[in-house]
């Protein structure tokens, strides 16, 4: 894969590290990756100076079309992921992300799979204020006696996700602004509310006969009313307390996404992946 990508670097690289299952999880659920996955071993672990440097042992499974019907079985791979940002002596910044199969004898083959193999490298250069190059390459096996075609539609998906890397580390922030919101303002009083649209101005009610009905939302971040047509919903993704994956269309007014966009993307970084805030359902 060699193009432009959206966003800024460390956006993108927000995006794609994914040092824990969790956070596989939240990402799949952005780019639609892979199927089934887990994380067999942590080798190196992200850190305040360096929230993006990972190296990781896993495991994921791709589905591949018609395996619903048992005509042919999905492909899952056991592979190394290493995963930063470099410091070049010109002062640049450079990310790569690598993914190179394994094998151990405790990974041995499951029923009803075959095992693949792949070997894929990335590097990521900021070439202006949202816009990011990406040079790729890489090879794979897929095993067994299917149709590549067939295996390989599978891989292209996972592979293609990467332009949706910085709308994940978009979405990871707003998730990530919105806990501290939430955690902060529980020692604090009820802001006063009024009827007004936090963006435009114009007036969240309209009179009925039989009164005034409430014709707006409410932004989750700024608690500020936003009507109808000034306000924005995305869908974040969150772990509940029993661990399973929850999708929730949240609105927001268009300040609190424009200063979500602009927040510090290594301090996020640096709370989901070292200080390992719970990327919880609120």
């Amino acid at each position: 894969m060699v193009g432009p990508l959206p966003g800024t670097l460390d956006e993108n690289m927000f995006g794609l590290v994914s040092p824990t299952l969790e956070a596989m999880r939240i990402k799949s659920s952005y780019l639609n990756d892979f199927s089934a996955a887990a994380v067999l071993a942590s080798i190196v672990e992200p850190t305040e100076e360096e929230p993006f440097r990972s190296i990781v042992v896993k495991w994921m499974e791709i589905d591949i079309p018609m395996a619903s019907l048992g005509i042919v079985r999905n492909r899952d791979y056991v592979y190394l992921e290493s995963s930063g940002i470099l410091l070049l002596k010109n002062g640049e910044r450079i990310g790569y992300h690598l993914l190179h199969s394994v094998s151990f004898p405790e990974t041995h083959q499951l029923p009803n799979r075959v095992r693949g193999n792949m070997s894929f490298c990335a590097v990521f250069h900021q070439d202006g204020p949202d816009r990011t190059d990406c040079h790729g390459t890489g090879i794979m096996n897929p095993g067994g006696d299917m149709i590549r075609t067939m295996a390989l539609s599978g891989m292209v998906q996972a592979t293609m996700a990467g332009l949706k890397y910085s709308y994940c580390g978009q979405m990871k922030k707003l998730a990530w602004l919105l806990k501290e919101r939430h955690s902060n303002g529980r020692d604090q009083s009820a802001p006063v509310v009024k009827n007004v649209c936090v963006t435009c101005s114009k007036s969240t009610t309209s009179s009925k006969l039989r009164g005034l009905r409430k014709s707006s939302s409410t932004c989750k971040l700024c608690c500020g009313p936003v009507c109808r047509s000034c306000k924005v919903s995305k869908k974040l993704s969150f772990i509940s307390p029993d661990l399973e994956l929850i999708q929730r269309k949240v609105v927001f007014c268009v300040k609190c996404l424009m200063e979500a966009t602009r927040m510090d993307t290594l301090e996020a970084a640096r709370h989901q992946f070292v200080y390992r805030w719970d990327p919880k359902s609120m």
